[in-house]
């Protein structure tokens, strides 16, 4: 069961928890739920700086800012997604034509509702953009999946190579590859899972994989000889590369 980090943001403490118990002990789910908690947008900009969430129930009326002012803090398009959660429901239409919102909850809120918007994050997980990486500093990092080139199997650990950046995440290649399923990225062996949409061409001959850009970390160029495997060559035939 893959892991689902989920950010509440409220300044009243009892609505969090409600929040939390209805998500675990009310509603259907296909996730083992980690929770966060922020009482402002302030706290809640920090928490998702920290934690990098998959998930985040926001509240409108908060003190000092309003809570739709985290749209303005963080990077679009947003690494993760957003339920409001509000007693006013004035504001609906606003939010839903303005703002990168999954969905829209009104106070006091429902198992049903809360599991519709639930169902409507699974749904929308299947259009993966963005990875949570955890580092082998325990520090969770969004990462955009079309970035990702290749990911390599280093025994119990793997390497997440981009154009210009490596990640190595203490995790296996096979948890890794579970956690990416995207349809660009292909198992070529044992050790490498790659994004084709990076393949420049598949050399003839030795099905060594030429990619588009070259990979430079640390000011040094990364070399792997990755090889495609014959059981595996079969599936890349069908590709336009």
């Amino acid at each position: 069961m893959n892991e689902l980090v989920v950010l509440l943001v409220d300044d009243e403490r009892k609505l969090t928890e409600v929040i939390k118990h209805l998500l675990q002990h009310k509603i259907q789910l296909q996730h083992k739920l980690v929770f966060y908690t922020a009482k402002s947008v302030e706290e809640a900009i920090k928490m998702i700086e920290q934690h990098a969430p998959d998930l985040v129930f926001l509240d409108i009326q908060m003190p000092k800012e309003n809570g739709l002012a985290l749209f303005d803090y963080v990077e679009q398009p947003l690494s993760f997604e957003v339920v409001i959660t509000t007693a006013y429901s004035q504001y609906a239409l606003e939010v839903l034509n303005q703002y990168p919102c999954l969905y829209y909850l009104l106070k006091p809120i429902s198992v049903a509702n809360l599991q519709l918007a639930y169902d409507k994050y699974v749904e929308k997980e299947g259009e993966q953009s963005f990875i949570k990486l955890i580092k082998n500093n325990q520090k969770r990092e969004a990462v955009a999946v079309a970035d990702i080139v290749y990911c390599k199997a280093d025994d119990n650990y793997c390497e997440v190579y981009l154009k210009d950046q490596k990640y190595l995440i203490s995790k296996t290649l096979g948890v890794v590859a579970s956690k990416l399923q995207h349809p660009h990225f292909h198992r070529v062996g044992r050790s490498y899972l790659v994004n084709i949409n990076h393949i420049k061409h598949i050399e003839i001959g030795t099905n060594r994989i030429v990619f588009k850009d070259k990979i430079i970390v640390n000011q040094q160029e990364v070399h792997h000889d990755i090889v495609i495997s014959a059981a595996k060559m079969k599936d890349f035939r069908a590709f336009e590369l």
